[in-house]
């Protein structure tokens, strides 16, 4: 009967000690998932204020004070733009020496920039956007699919 009694508490045991790691484990996985969706409602957020804050503000010709002003050159078919720059405000002094309207998108480490309207040939225009540490992809977004799409990678360390 002793026998018996042990078996029965030991599984008892096991089960609520199971039924503990069993929840543990939820909550754990609620709070990752939690987590990851406010990381992507947070991106969207600031994206939707980004396009906002593009819309009302027009694009500017001068750099913010405060701001470290890194010059680029796009034409038709290449940007010329440092590849190694410090992270902070940054204004991308961005000159179209092409013969037609070139855009400059900066993207990477939850940033996604571009001018609202094209700097058309010979105009200049100033993008600002906050860098962190890590790898960015600056491109010049182009509607004619035949021609290939002039881009950069940028470090900022």
């Amino acid at each position: 009967m002793k026998t018996l009694l042990t078996i029965i508490f030991a599984g008892v045991v096991s089960t609520a000690v199971a039924q503990v790691q069993t929840a543990e484990n939820i909550a754990n996985s609620t709070v990752r998932g939690t987590k990851k969706a406010a990381e992507t409602v947070a991106h969207g957020v600031k994206k939707a204020a980004d396009t906002v804050e593009d819309a009302i503000i027009p694009d500017s010709d001068t750099p913010d004070s405060g701001s470290r002003r890194v010059d680029v050159t796009v034409t038709d078919d290449k940007i010329d733009v440092p590849t190694h720059l410090k992270p902070g405000k940054t204004a991308f002094v961005v000159k179209n020496a092409g013969k037609s309207a070139q855009n400059f998108e900066v993207e990477g480490q939850s940033v996604d920039r571009k001018f609202v309207t094209a700097p058309g040939p010979g105009e200049t225009k100033v993008l600002h956007v906050t860098l962190k540490r890590g790898t960015y992809k600056v491109y010049s977004p182009e509607k004619n699919a035949d021609k290939p799409t002039p881009k950069a990678t940028l470090r900022v360390r």
